[in-house]
Order: C-alpha cells, then structure tokens, then sequence
C-alpha cells in the first residue's frame, strides 16, 4: 500500500505524488526501499547531513525543516513547522487514532521500570490492552518485543511498537522516560494523561556534567504535553530541596505531591510494611480511596506499587481495584528477583548506582547478619559515584566480589583504581571475570546468610570493547549450582 495518500492532507504537497511510500523513519540507519525519511534535528547533527545515506538505502522522498540546495534523484521538501507536525504525520502513517492511547510516563533516578511495570500488569489485570515500554523492552500485553535499547525510544520507534494496536479501543501505554530522553525532548509533544517523578538522586553526571543539569532534566516532565499536573513524591526529593534554585522550585509549583508526611499532599498514603508478610497500605488519593494489602519483597517496591496506583488512579474505580490483588502484581525480571534454593537465598538486581545499593542493603541488613555481595560499575559512564557504591558496599557488606558491569571499551584495572579511591581493601575480591566472582560467591553462601548480585538485572549481555556477550546473572547462577549437581 502507497502509504503517501494518508499524510499528503498534511503535508500539503504535490512534489511526491509520483513516489511510493511504505516505510518512515527518521533514522538513516533504518531507511529501507520505498521509506520517507525526515530530516530534522538530532542531539549533534541535523538529519540533512544523512541524505545521502538514506538515498543510497532506498529512500523514495525526504521531509526536512531545513533547506537543501543541491538537487537529488528523488524529491526534498522543505516543511518549516516539522516538528509541529510530526505526531499527525505518524498517528495518520501507522493508521493509528490519537484518542486510542492513553499514555503514562515515569521517571526517577531509581524505580522506573518497576514501577511502569507494574502499573501496566495492573490493567493487564483489568483485562485492558496495554503497553509497557522501557529498560526491559517492550511488553505489547504479554508479549515482550525487544527495542533498540535506550530506555526510551524515539518518537520514530515509539510509533513502530504501537502500530501492533490498531484497533478501535482503548489502550493503555507505560513509558519509561529517561533523563537523557526528556533533555532531547526525545518524546516530542506526545500527549501524556498521567506523568510522575519517583526520586532524584545524583546519576548520569557523565553526560549532563552537573547535579543542577540533572535534576533541570527530571523536572522538565512538569513541561511535557500533561493532561493532569505532574505527580511529585515529594518525599523521595525531601533532602534535595534545599538545594534547588529558585527557577527549579517553582516547576516544582506546577505539580501535585504524593507523600505519606504531607498533609496537604494531594495524593496522600501510610504504609505499614512486613518483610515477613502482608504490608498495609492506606491510599487517599483524588480519584481512590482505599485500604489493602501486598505482599512485596523490600519496602521500595511497595513504595514503587504505590506510585504504580497514583499513576493509573485517575483510570480505574474501586470496585475494578478489588479484582487486582497481589497475584497481577508482577516484579520485572532482575528487579528485586528472589531466588530460594537450597544452598540459600538469592537476591539478583539492576541497582547500578549508590542510592539504589544503598537501598536495597540497608534493607537487608535488618535482618541478615551477613550479606555476600557481587557487584560492578560500569565503564564509560559517569565515575564520580564508583567510590560512593564502594563505600556503600562496605557499609553493608561482610565479603564483597568487585567485578565487571559492562566495561564497554575501558579497562577493568581503571574502574578499580576509581571504585577503590578513598576505600580500604577489606573483605574483598577483585576478579575481572564475572562467572567467576559469582562462583566464588556462591561458595559463601548458607542458610543464614544472602548473596545480592547487583548491577545487571534483567540484562543479557556484557557490553565488551563494542560486543555484546550473552550473560546473564540469573542464568550464571543457575549454570553453576547445575554443574555441581552434575559432577
């Protein structure tokens, strides 16, 4: 199908009326034959430097909102109001209805994926269509498709996972939004019905250089296209506040506030958590008003469910809730992930910067004696915090494996010499292989103790000098305890 005659009453041309359209895309990596490519600006370039690219792979036309002076084989239209138009032009390309979706967007420097996973499973639950889209991939219902890879896709991308739901329904989309994504204004003037900020804690500092930066870039969700005003839990911000500017505060007077303290919070909540048990919750927010139980292992993800429930509460009614008890609560793989075999307990986690460690051992330490703990940093990526994960490590840790995370092209012995400034080299191993330092970690492990291994989570992969090479903790773990049965 000649897709051209969808968004030619928006373009308002007749210069492609000889070409046949079938693909867009403004990446020139994924032109195709018969694809409109749309030239616009990226982070560090403008897509008319990839023009040629994009004929050599088989574009038809090009869109741009910049002109272009030398001729090509194939037509170039100038469209000066481009970027005003590109939601139309998708919605109308895939044969979507804007109406359709109603989406969601979460960030935070911790909590993201879980808590949009969990808000998407709650109305999988429901018996609603819904998407999740973030770290992990992308859930189309029950069915995980995999995506590029950042934790928010592109526009472009974004449109090619909702063209799976072309139907005349409603349907529910989670995102995760990253720092990186809302300083590009990745996500354009997408409409979002509910936005909320979880946390924010020092991260990324290797690419948006200071904390002020990172912080403008969190907050900047308040400005993304909102149906309602933004939901801040407050209380995970508390200690940053004195900190903000003037110009931060007052984005921050734009929102509306979840906390358990604040009794002026919109959304209000208490929590009583059992580690051993059932946690109740009270929820007093503008749409829903109830009391109930989880059962959910470390109180963050228990804070997370609740911010899962504010997210969507504008969405679903009471007696809809009392079908959704704790069996539609679902962690995503890798988060939080128990594993309860018969050496031991196992926790496994993507906790890749000191607030989150610090999270998750601080919680552990109340009741074990002992946490054997595996974890790295990532290379090429922001080195102001190794030294703070390492003294976190410490804090908690009776023995620690220190080994890789995605060294990607830096040396090991760098990431080392930074995680060890500043800290002493008691009760831990260093060992580059990370089969290995999980080997010997589990060779710790008993009854009374847990082993955590931090930092990879769901992942499949070590990012090695440019390759991806298949590992996964879960697996590993798994690998070894099998091989010793074995022998």
């Amino acid at each position: 199908m000649n897709k051209l005659s969808l968004i030619k009453p928006i373009i308002k041309t007749n210069v492609f009326d000889k070409c046949f359209i079938s693909y867009i895309t403004d990446d020139s990596r994924d032109v195709q034959k018969n694809s409109l490519f749309v030239a616009r600006q990226g982070i560090g370039s403008h897509g008319n430097e990839y023009i040629d690219e994009a004929i050599q792979r088989g574009a038809s036309c090009i869109i741009s909102d910049q002109s272009f002076e030398k001729e090509k084989d194939i037509p170039i239209y100038f469209l000066n109001n481009l970027e005003d138009q590109i939601l139309a032009i998708l919605f109308r390309f895939h044969e979507l209805i804007e109406d359709n979706f109603i989406f969601h967007g979460v960030t935070g420097t911790n909590g993201k994926t879980t808590t949009a996973f969990m808000a998407h499973n709650i109305m999988r639950g429901l018996k609603r269509p819904s998407i999740y889209i973030g770290t992990i991939g992308a859930y189309i219902n029950d069915e995980l498709t995999q995506t590029k890879g950042n934790t928010t896709p592109g526009i472009f991308e974004l449109f090619e996972i909702l063209k799976h739901f072309n139907l005349q329904k409603t349907i529910y989309v989670f995102l995760e939004i990253s720092s990186h994504a809302l300083e590009q204004k990745r996500l354009g003037t997408l409409p979002f019905f509910q936005t909320i900020l979880l946390n924010i804690q020092s991260d990324h500092l290797d690419y948006h250089k200071t904390e002020s930066n990172y912080i403008d870039a969190k907050l900047s969700i308040i400005e993304l296209n909102n149906k309602n005003p933004t939901i801040i839990f407050i209380d995970k911000i508390q200690d940053l506040l004195k900190n903000f500017s003037d110009d931060q505060k007052k984005q921050l007077s734009k929102s509306q506030f979840l906390s358990s303290t604040d009794t002026s919070a919109a959304f209000k909540y208490s929590l009583e958590y059992n580690p051993s048990g059932s946690s109740n919750i009270k929820l007093r927010f503008p749409n829903l008003c109830l009391d109930t139980q989880v059962s959910l292992f470390l109180k963050y993800n228990a804070e997370n469910y609740i911010s899962a429930i504010a997210l969507i509460a504008g969405q679903i009614f009471l007696d809809e809730f009392e079908i959704v008890r704790s069996d539609s609560i679902m962690l995503p793989q890798g988060r939080g992930e128990i594993l309860k075999l018969r050496e031991g307990n196992i926790l496994i986690d993507f906790a890749h910067d000191h607030q989150s460690i610090k999270n998750i051992l601080s919680e552990l330490a109340n009741y074990h004696d002992e946490i054997i703990l595996v974890f790295g940093c990532g290379g090429d990526r922001d080195k102001s915090k190794r030294s703070k994960m390492m003294k976190i490590a410490q804090d908690f840790a009776s023995k620690i494996f220190f080994t890789s995370d995605n060294n990607r092209y830096e040396p090991f012995s760098s990431i080392v010499k930074d995680a060890m400034a500043g800290n002493s080299y008691t009760s831990i191993e260093i060992l580059e292989d990370r089969k290995e330092a999980i080997n010997l970690a589990l060779q710790c492990l008993n009854k009374e103790n847990i082993l955590v291994i931090l930092g990879k989570g769901h992942e499949t992969y070590m990012d090695v000098s440019g390759k991806k090479v298949p590992f996964n903790d879960k697996d590993c773990v798994l690998e070894i305890l099998d091989n010793e049965i074995n022998k």
